[in-house]
């Protein structure tokens, strides 16, 4: 497999006083044994990424050749990750050529071939499938620091086959979105498919969420479609699977997309991160500690995903921060301590574990943490952009100084 790298630069700014992050986007051309032919993707790492040594999930974009939807994407991921309502991802666009061809099933009903066209190429869902796993995967995670989560997205003709691949290759994502599928392809194929699958499966360890609106023809022809596909999955209800279908009204086929991405990202992030209103009740009931909460449902998220799972050092960070603001020092302490052993180059982490022990009144203690932060910093000013560095190496000093 050979491929080669175009570089575009996506840049955005967090208000003028703030640091500038900036998204990179690549461009690969891949030689393609599963198409016979040469094959593009577009790669769009976040803002964090350069200077992170984290690893990221990854989303995988269908229709990448529409810049507007992978700009939608990643902007709605980026802006959501930084307002602190989802996880920072690589997204993937994996380029088209043919929709119709790529996207849909086998038919099990020949009339389907006279529909579409005794001359038009359908239901070659499986080269794509197989593209993915021995091309695009392997590219990707070989190139990029993955985590081994996938999240599949797809609008139309891209939500139907997203959604076929929750049957034939169940592990080729870990969840799925599909925006205003065409559930009514093949006379309602996935219906039935769909319905044979579940019978079998007791456990479904799944994301799946699924969109449609109520204008146009199309468009709530794909609707009741899918209403029938709802009612087999709420039937079967196998465990381990978190679903959810909205109808978005008064919106068409074109609009479903924009409303889709954020909602969809906000039911994802209820279950891979802790949403702010748990932390709450969680910090008002004192037979609890937050960081023991924590463990408990990172420990639950790994066995649903299928691997070990640790909050972020950011997440971390933002965890302890929201201890502070309820006045919860002793919970924001142990959280950031929490942060220190699982993050020990992280001297952000230090910093704001001093902040809370100087609020707490321990004045030495919050010091020593100050100072750990700056010697941390300085340890690994390699690891930080210029910029970066000068902007925390104020800041910690500053706060060390004040003391």
């Amino acid at each position: 497999m050979r491929y080669f790298i175009l570089i575009v630069i996506a840049s955005f700014t967090l208000g003028a006083n703030a640091q500038v992050y900036k998204g990179e986007l690549k461009e690969y051309q891949i030689k393609s044994s599963a198409f016979g032919k040469e094959r593009k993707i577009v790669v769009y790492t976040p803002p964090s990424y350069r200077e992170s040594k984290d690893n990221y999930p990854v989303i995988y974009l269908f229709d990448g050749q529409f810049q507007a939807l992978v700009d939608m994407t990643t902007g709605t991921m980026d802006y959501m990750s930084q307002m602190g309502l989802f996880l920072e991802h690589i997204v993937v666009g994996i380029v088209t050529e043919d929709r119709p061809k790529e996207f849909t099933p086998k038919p099990i009903n020949k009339k389907t071939y006279k529909d579409w066209g005794e001359d038009r190429e359908i239901g070659m869902a499986l080269i794509l499938e197989n593209h993915l796993v021995n091309e695009v995967f392997p590219l990707v995670e070989s190139n990029y620091r993955t985590k081994p989560l996938r999240i599949g997205i797809g609008h139309s003709l891209g939500g139907t086959f997203v959604l076929n691949t929750v049957l034939n290759e169940s592990n080729l994502f870990k969840g799925v979105i599909a925006i205003s599928p065409n559930v009514s392809f093949d006379y309602r194929q996935l219906v039935t498919t769909f319905d044979t699958f579940l019978s079998s499966k007791e456990n479904l360890d799944k994301f799946i969420y699924v969109s449609a609106g109520t204008v146009g023809n199309m468009e709530n022809g794909f609707r009741k479609s899918m209403m029938k596909l709802d009612n087999v999955i709420k039937y079967h209800n196998p465990k381990g699977l978190v679903y959810n279908f909205e109808v978005y009204e008064n919106q068409n086929h074109s609009q479903t997309p924009v409303s889709t991405l954020s909602k969809a990202f906000s039911e994802f992030y209820e279950i891979v991160s802790m949403p702010e209103d748990k932390i709450e009740i969680i910090l008002n009931d004192d037979s609890k500690t937050l960081v023991s909460e924590l463990k408990a449902h990172y420990k639950n998220l790994s066995s649903w995903l299928g691997y070990e799972v640790l909050p972020s050092s950011n997440e971390i960070n933002g965890f302890g921060y929201s201890c502070v603001y309820e006045d919860k020092l002793l919970d924001a302490i142990k959280v950031f301590e929490w942060g220190n052993k699982l993050y020990p180059k992280e001297a952000n982490l230090y910093d704001s574990k001093g902040e809370a022990l100087e609020k707490q009144g321990n004045v030495e203690a919050a010091k020593e943490s100050y100072k750990m932060a700056l010697q941390i910093l300085e340890r690994n000013k390699n690891d930080y952009s210029e910029d970066n560095y000068q902007y925390y190496h104020k800041l910690f000093k500053k706060n060390y100084e004040r003391l």
